[in-house]
C-alpha cells in the first residue's frame, strides 16, 4: 500500500507544483515582486499540461505586462520585450478559450484597456537608453492594441525610427501618420522628412517629387515644400519642368530673390543647351562664315532668333533678381552676360561700372 503511494506521488506532485506556480506569480504580481512573478510564471509553462491552459497564459501576460510598465529599470530590465510577450500570452489565451469563455474575457479586456498604455510605457524607457529596436517592437504592440485610435504611438514610433535610421520602419509609419489628424506642422515636418529620404536615403527622386506636390496642393503657401522641390526637379534635369515650377514659384512669392533668380537661370541654360544645338546644325548646314545666299541668310537669323528669345524670357527675372539683392555679383555677372550676348551695349557699360565699384574687377 505505501509502495503505491510512492509511485503515485510524483506524479501528482507535478501538477500540484505547476499549478502552485501560476498561484505564486499572481500573488508575487499582488505585491510588486515581478522578477518573482516572472520565475514562477516561466516554471509554470514548463509545464506541458499547464502549458495548455488559458489561465496560465493570461497569469503569463499580467506578469509581463507588469514588467513593461514598470518605471524600475531592475524590473523592465527583466524582459526588454516584455510588451511583446504579454501580448502574445493575452492572445494565446484567447485562443485556448474557443468559446470565449474562462479566461477569454479576461485576456481581451486587458488587450483592450492596459495593453496600449503599457507597450508605449515600455517603448518610452527603452527609448531613453538607446535601445531603439525593442522601443519600436513596444510601439508595434502598442499600434496593434490601439482600440481607441490614439495618436501617441505612431508619434513616437514616427520619431524613434527617424532617429534610429531605420527608414523601412520610419515609412511605413509616416504614411500611417500622414492619414491622421495631427497638426499642420507636425504633418509638415513628416512630410519633409518622408521627401528627404525618398530622395536622399532611397534615391527616388520621382517620388519625392510627388509627395511634396500633393502636400504643395493642400498647403500651397509653405515655403519649405517650395524650397524642397526646387531641389527636387534640379536634380532631375527636367528644364521644361523646372521652368513651369519656378513660373509658379514666382507668382507665389514675387519678392523672393531666389525663385526670381533660379528662373532666370533656367530660361538662361536652356538658351545655352540650345545654342549648342543650335551650332551643331549651323555647321551642318553651311551656315557659318560670310553668307551671301538670302536663304541661309534667313536660316541663319532664325536660328539666333531662337536662342535669343531664350535670352530675352531669362532677362526680366535676373532684372529682378538684381533689384530684390543688389551687388550680388553672380547675378550681375550674369546679367552682363545676357545684355552682351543680346547686344545690349549701353545697359552691359553700365553693369561692367557696377561690378567694378563693388570691387569685384
Amino acid at each position: 500500500m505505501n509502495k503505491k503511494i510512492l509511485l503515485i506521488a510524483p506524479f501528482l506532485l507535478v501538477g500540484y507544483v505547476a499549478k502552485a506556480q501560476v498561484g505564486a506569480a499572481q500573488v508575487y504580481l499582488q505585491e510588486g515582486k515581478l522578477n518573482k512573478a516572472k520565475e514562477a510564471i516561466d516554471k509554470a509553462m514548463e509545464n506541458e499540461k499547464d502549458a495548455k491552459k488559458s489561465k496560465t497564459w493570461f497569469t503569463k501576460g499580467e506578469v509581463y505586462s507588469g514588467i513593461a510598465i514598470s518605471q524600475l529599470k531592475i524590473f523592465y530590465d527583466l524582459d526588454r520585450q516584455a510588451s511583446r510577450n504579454a501580448y502574445n500570452a493575452y492572445k494565446k489565451a484567447m485562443e485556448l478559450e474557443p468559446s470565449k469563455k474562462g479566461y477569454y474575457k479576461d485576456a481581451e479586456n486587458s488587450l483592450k484597456t492596459k495593453m496600449y498604455a503599457t507597450a508605449i510605457n515600455q517603448g518610452a524607457n527603452l527609448y531613453k537608453e538607446k535601445d531603439f529596436k525593442n522601443s519600436l517592437d513596444a510601439m508595434d504592440v502598442a499600434l496593434e492594441t490601439n482600440y481607441n485610435k490614439d495618436t501617441t504611438a505612431i508619434f513616437y514610433a514616427t520619431a524613434i525610427a527617424w532617429e534610429a535610421k531605420m527608414y523601412d520602419k520610419f515609412i511605413v509609419y509616416a504614411e500611417q501618420m500622414a492619414q491622421l489628424p495631427f497638426s499642420k506642422d507636425v504633418l509638415k515636418m513628416n512630410t519633409l522628412q518622408m521627401a528627404y529620404l525618398y530622395a536622399g536615403e532611397k534615391k527616388d527622386y520621382a517620388k519625392a517629387t510627388n509627395l511634396l506636390e500633393k502636400a504643395l496642393e493642400k498647403n500651397p503657401q509653405e515655403p519649405q515644400y517650395w524650397q524642397m522641390l526646387s531641389e527636387m526637379y534640379e536634380t532631375q534635369d527636367d528644364k521644361e519642368k523646372i521652368i513651369t515650377f519656378y513660373q509658379k514659384a514666382t507668382k507665389q512669392f514675387p519678392n523672393e530673390f531666389m525663385y526670381q533668380r533660379a528662373l532666370g537661370v533656367a530660361y538662361f541654360n536652356k538658351a545655352v543647351a540650345l545654342n549648342k544645338e543650335v551650332n551643331k546644325k549651323k555647321e551642318e548646314e553651311g551656315l557659318t562664315g560670310q553668307l551671301k545666299d538670302p536663304k541661309k541668310i534667313e536660316k541663319l537669323k532664325e536660328y539666333n532668333n531662337k536662342v535669343d528669345n531664350e535670352l530675352k524670357n531669362a532677362l526680366p527675372y535676373i532684372e529682378k533678381a538684381d533689384q530684390l539683392k543688389p551687388n550680388d555679383f553672380d547675378t550681375m555677372d550674369l546679367l552682363r552676360t545676357i545684355y552682351d550676348a543680346l547686344g545690349m551695349k549701353d545697359k552691359k557699360d553700365l553693369m561692367d561700372k557696377k561690378i567694378k565699384a563693388i570691387g569685384k574687377e
